[in-house]
């Protein structure tokens, strides 16, 4: 993934840690930086000599003024004075030459107690700052730890250095003798060094003896809500920087730097091939997960092993006649039910108890076969009732119906056409289903369910600019509103506006951030973005303003999926590799390839 310009000059250190730690850390680079001043002439190789004359400026010292600018003095004196009036005189600038760094740049880290724990983190932070530092100055870097009774200095060439840090411990306290013995290490050596720099809490650096010194001072605020930082040196400098996240704060203090990889729920096992163009299905109980087969006319059905069990998953096909197209695919139950279409007939397949019917003209139902995406479809279903919906490409919402006790309203078979300017539909419950519809420049939620009655009516507000509607599935819709979020595109990222019973938040995502899902945790009663990365192997949930990175790909994904009723996400990578990760278990729960050619698949049988 290609950095934010502001973080470039640290880019070869942090492609060592995952997208997460790298929005963590990239932060606390930022705000440091300035604080170090500049290189010191020491840093520098001495200071810059002059080498001759350089660009053109409008600014700068009259004996360096043109000499053309002289000449338009002697001859048009009342230009000449314009001209200097509007800063449009042109001065020679001298061009300075600078030495090649021949020292080197130590950082003495403090490991002893009073820096255990979140101070740690801005150990991290200022190592690449200094590296960079360094590097930019042509000089070498080194570090080491304050109280090591061997002066033993490292380089900073891999991540497995940078955990090396983290792995430094004493219960001693930094003590004057131990920068005294520093200094008197330093002074023996044949190669020169620039700048030394001392990090930790107080620091007893007057009496350390270390020439050349800066220091910076760590500590956590009393609220422990923050990390104080002073830094003395050329001058002085002081900030606060926010703790990260629990979670991410961990992983870099434990030296986690790339996201674990989805071991549990990995299976050994493949299945056959699958086609890349339709996204997954995932079953409301959250189950089963369906895919459209590639080489054969059907849907490959993976059975999820159970939470408490470490088998492989449970593989079978479903296969429908040759030459049908799926338009949409829904679970029936246990089962993948599927709208098919077969020239001019549509044929439920697996949806119980609904005949193949007439396609419905375009003018009434656009079902375009062929497409690259399903189309938005439930099902359905109590006592007496089960209704098959489907959205079509158009914004036209239509059902057809299966009655207990025939109704001379609704035949069987019939297509009946719900509502158009459509812009969402989704499943909440298994008998209620929401979708969202413009009417009059605003935007109505309603709920419709089985028995086929629209019980409620919801104002969202004004419909322009939104292009996407994301519903989360709770027990909220059967009474009252849930939640729901509306994006609107922008040229700085996706906004989205959620809107829940207790009021409306705005939700701005960093450019390339997609959102796909809106989840309702029914434990923390909070609602979260389901977000794919702009790298297109990163997921992510975005809640109260906070990212967390919940998995990455080693493929880029191609489709993705996510069920608000079961929690599951659900991603296709380019390599035919499925991911399955609930949201409720906060766990992966399936990764397979989905690669077996026919013939494999003899073999593997």
């Amino acid at each position: 993934m290609q950095l934010p310009q502001s973080l470039q000059p640290w880019s070869d250190w942090l492609h060592w840690l995952d997208l997460e730690l790298q929005t963590v850390l990239g932060d606390c680079l930022r705000r440091l930086h300035p604080l170090l001043g500049p290189l010191s002439g020491r840093l520098q190789g001495g200071d810059p000599e002059p080498d001759g004359l350089g660009d053109l400026h409008q600014r700068g010292s009259y004996e360096r003024l043109l000499a053309s600018e002289w000449l338009l003095a002697e001859e048009l004196p009342e230009e000449f004075l314009r001209r200097a009036v509007s800063a449009e005189h042109l001065f020679v600038a001298p061009q300075y030459r600078t030495h090649q760094a021949s020292g080197t740049l130590i950082a003495l880290f403090d490991a002893g107690p009073l820096q255990l724990g979140a101070p740690r983190l801005v150990h991290l932070a200022l190592m690449i700052i200094l590296a960079q530092r360094a590097r930019a100055a042509g000089a070498a870097f080194r570090w080491g730890v304050l109280q090591d009774a061997d002066n033993q200095l490292y380089e900073l060439e891999t991540a497995a250095q940078l955990r090396h840090l983290l792995g430094q411990r004493t219960f001693q306290c930094v003590a004057p003798e131990h920068g005294q013995r520093w200094s008197e290490w330093l002074s023996a050596q044949s190669k020169p060094w620039a700048e030394c720099w001392a990090i930790g809490q107080r620091l007893p650096i007057d009496d350390m003896g270390l020439a050349g010194r800066y220091q910076v001072q760590v500590q956590q605020s009393l609220d422990g809500g923050s990390l104080e930082v002073e830094i003395s040196g050329a001058r002085r400098a002081r900030t606060c920087l926010p703790i990260p996240p629990v979670n991410v704060g961990l992983r870099l203090l434990k030296g986690e730097f790339q996201a674990p990889a989805a071991v549990e729920g990995r299976s050994a096992i493949a299945a056959p091939r699958v086609l890349l163009t339709l996204a997954p299905v995932i079953s409301d109980a959250g189950t089963h997960i369906a895919m459209v087969l590639l080489d054969q006319p059907g849907s490959l059905i993976l059975r999820l092993p159970s939470a408490a069990h470490k088998r492989p998953p449970t593989i079978h096909q479903q296969l429908w006649k040759s030459c049908g197209r799926p338009l949409a695919m829904s679970f029936v139950g246990r089962k993948a039910g599927a709208l098919l279409r077969y020239d001019d007939r549509l044929s439920f397949w697996n949806v119980g108890g609904l005949p193949d019917v007439l396609c419905p003209g375009p003018e009434v139902l656009k079902l375009p076969s062929g497409t690259a995406t399903l189309l938005a479809c439930a099902w359905l279903r109590d006592e007496n009732h089960g209704r098959y919906f489907v959205l079509d490409s158009q914004g036209r919402l239509a059902r057809w119906s299966v009655l207990r006790h025939a109704s001379p309203d609704e035949p069987p078979g019939t297509c009946l056409l719900l509502a158009d300017h459509v812009l969402g539909l989704s499943k909440v419950d298994s008998q209620t289903l929401v979708y969202v519809r413009e009417e009059a420049g605003q935007l109505l939620a309603r709920t419709a369910c089985a028995g086929g009655e629209i019980r409620q009516i919801y104002r969202l507000g004004a419909a322009a600019g939104v292009t996407q509607i994301l519903v989360a599935a709770g027990g909220h819709w059967q009474k009252d509103f849930g939640a729901c979020a509306l994006l609107t595109p922008g040229a700085a990222g996706e906004r989205w506006q959620l809107l829940t019973r207790s009021g409306s938040q705005e939700l701005r995502l960093a450019p390339g951030w997609r959102g796909f899902g809106l989840w309702h945790d029914p434990v923390r009663e909070g609602n979260s973005l389901v977000l794919l990365g702009p790298d297109r192997r990163t997921v992510a949930l975005y809640h109260s303003g906070e990212q967390r990175v919940l998995f990455s790909c080693s493929d880029e994904v191609v489709k993705s999926s996510f069920c608000s009723i079961s929690g599951l996400i659900a991603v296709l990578t380019g390599t035919r590799e499925l991911l399955v990760y609930s949201l409720a278990q906060e766990r992966m729960r399936l990764q397979i390839h989905c690669n077996l050619k026919p013939s494999e698949e003899l073999s593997h049988a």
